[in-house]
């Protein structure tokens, strides 16, 4: 069963099963949310930027409490980036609760999908099983319409969650995504035309609520910071920063359910180098993959290097073309050079924090300092670096920001700093250290990764013959995956134990255990020894399976290593670059 089948919600991910990692973020809020039944977990705030995942993310967590229909509730709504008339945006609110609300309470992940399901829908419902909150709070919602009482209406709506949590004693996660909006695009009249900035304080007491904490996102980091200061008061939501970024593995795996989803070849040498070259960013990974770029071919260096350069330059590419509204609006407001030239110091050493007279010293500025900070001011309200705090300041720790910035200003980078590094080149070359070969480079990375990169590459297929990967095999049946066992510990019966890198159970019991060697020395007979014995280990204990054995050594089998493994009947491999054309 695929995510799409699996989740009410619909993500906005697209195939829910492209989402990766983040194991740590949920294992995080995973602690959050348990504590929201006993009355302790304070509401949140989620700072990252456009497509960081943080979306992905809060849908995710909504999908997660709905399916194992515990003590919380979860309630997610995303306030769109457009102009909505105040009453609209009332009704929307509660027709969307009542809906995620009923579906939870009645275990029907269709009402989900149901746009046609409205208010009406919502009052029957309650009228049916007899639930007066509910008809109540749709009938008054509409009585404050017909009065145009419509703060009064807006309350009635955003009360919801707090309300029917405290009466029918069971919590709610309020999740709001794209927070900041509420100040931008509210607007009182129908002609939307009179804004109200001041909507996101409404939220000013149910942000404290502990029977329905909120969790809100955000995009535009300091307008959201600054909103949420502004109107909910500092300290009322924890400000949690979300990075764009996945683990190195995670990276990785991302890189082939990409490729998979869209059937586009790759090699695992290209997929090392993609997920190095953008920065195991997965939005960064999806746009490289589906890339429009002409004459795409993601098997080669080449190849690679050509289609990042398309994404991060052409103005047809999905992930420049984002970018670059953003810069054009952004550096619209520092448009002298002297700005830019902080922004891109700042930029280049994220981990640095600078003070004006610091800026004015290494910049060797003819400015006076408060000249310099009120240029640092607005580089923060564009979005451009953070700080503030005893007038410190930073650039953005993110890689993608720093390359695709690099390739907007372009020639103007140059004259302001002759020395900096452009291009994909520079990048790749960075990558082999002082002009190393990009080959060793890859090999080292792929000794790192290999056990990562068999067990992502048997996840990914789903279904493989022995064969595909090792020598040795010739009409062994495919192997149907079910689960996958990394650093797997085996036992005897006088107490003889091992570690088996990978265990891979498959259908019909059938278990294939593989060996990885990552040193550049050649496998001798003595590990190939070890390793049938940690096999022969495994097989006594479980006698009801058929158990196969492969052995993946980057640095070769010497002779006798390579003759013992034919003679125990362990299949061997030197080398893990496969090229996926389509999984079955």
């Amino acid at each position: 069963m695929s995510g799409n089948d699996l989740y009410p919600l619909q993500e906005n991910i697209g195939d829910a099963d492209l989402f990766t990692g983040r194991e740590k973020e949920f294992e995080e809020y995973g602690k959050w949310i348990s504590l929201i039944p006993r009355k302790l977990s304070k509401s949140r705030v989620i700072l990252g930027r456009k497509k960081s995942g943080k979306t992905a993310f809060v849908q995710r967590i909504f999908n997660k409490l709905w399916m194992e229909n515990g003590p919380v509730i979860p309630f997610y709504i995303e306030i769109p980036e457009r102009r909505t008339w105040y009453p609209d945006l009332a009704f929307t609110y509660l027709k969307t609760f009542g809906r995620q609300y009923i579906s939870f309470l009645e275990r029907d992940a269709a009402l989900l999908q149901d746009e046609q399901w409205d208010l009406d829908d919502m009052r029957a419902y309650g009228v049916k099983h007899d639930i007066k909150p509910i008809v109540r709070r749709v009938d008054a919602l509409r009585k404050h319409f017909e009065k145009e009482f419509f703060d009064s209406m807006w309350d009635a709506a955003i009360h919801a969650p707090h309300a029917f949590a405290a009466l029918f004693k069971r919590p709610f996660l309020v999740i709001i995504d794209e927070f900041q909006n509420l100040s931008r695009y509210v607007y009182l009249d129908k002609e939307k035309t009179n804004l109200d900035e001041t909507i996101p304080g409404s939220y000013h007491a149910l942000s404290e609520s502990k029977i329905a904490p909120m969790l809100a996102t955000g995009s535009a980091v300091g307008w959201l910071v600054e909103v949420v200061d502004t109107f909910l008061e500092a300290g009322r939501l924890s400000k949690m920063p979300f990075s764009p970024y996945l683990s190195e593995k995670d990276g990785l795996t991302a890189v082939y359910r990409y490729a998979e989803t869209y059937n586009e070849p790759i090699t695992n040498e290209t997929a090392l180098l993609i997920n190095e070259l953008c920065r195991h960013d997965p939005f960064f990974i999806a746009c490289t993959i589906r890339s429009r770029c002409p004459d795409r071919d993601l098997t080669t260096r080449e190849g690679v290097i050509r289609v990042i350069e398309f994404e991060t330059s052409s103005e047809d590419a999905e992930l420049a073309s984002g970018w670059i509204t953003w810069f054009e609006r952004a550096l619209s407001r520092i448009n002298e050079v002297h700005a830019k030239r902080i922004l891109l110091l700042l930029s280049r050493n994220p981990e640095e924090v600078y003070s004006a007279l610091r800026l004015k010293t290494e910049l060797q500025l003819d400015l006076d300092e408060d000249a310099i900070l009120e240029k640092l001011v607005r580089l923060r309200k564009a979005e451009l670096i953070r700080g503030g705090l005893h007038d410190r300041y930073s650039g953005l720790r993110d890689g993608t920001f720093f390359l695709l910035l690099q390739r907007r200003l372009g020639d103007q980078l140059t004259k302001l700093d002759p020395e900096a590094d452009q291009g994909i080149d520079y990048l790749v070359e960075k990558l082999t250290g002082e002009k190393k070969a990009l080959q060793n480079q890859l090999n080292q990375v792929s000794g790192r990764l290999a056990e990562a990169q068999l067990e992502i590459d048997m996840r990914v297929r789903g279904s493989f013959q022995p064969a595909d990967y090792f020598e040795g095999f010739a009409d062994d049946p495919a192997i149907r995956v079910e689960t996958i066992y990394p650093r797997h510990m085996v036992q005897g019966p006088k107490g003889h134990k091992g570690e088996i890198d990978l265990r891979v159970d498959g259908a019909e019991n059938v278990t294939l255990l593989v060996e990885v060697k990552k040193t550049e020395r050649a496998t001798n007979d003595k590990a190939v020894a070890h390793f049938a014995a940690k096999v022969k280990l495994f097989a006594d204990d479980n006698p009801d399976r058929t158990v196969l054995a492969g052995f993946l050594s980057l640095g070769g089998f010497t002779e006798e290593a390579a003759a013992l493994c034919k003679q125990e009947g362990i299949g061997t491999a030197t080398e893990i670059n496969y090229i996926h054309k389509q999984w079955d």
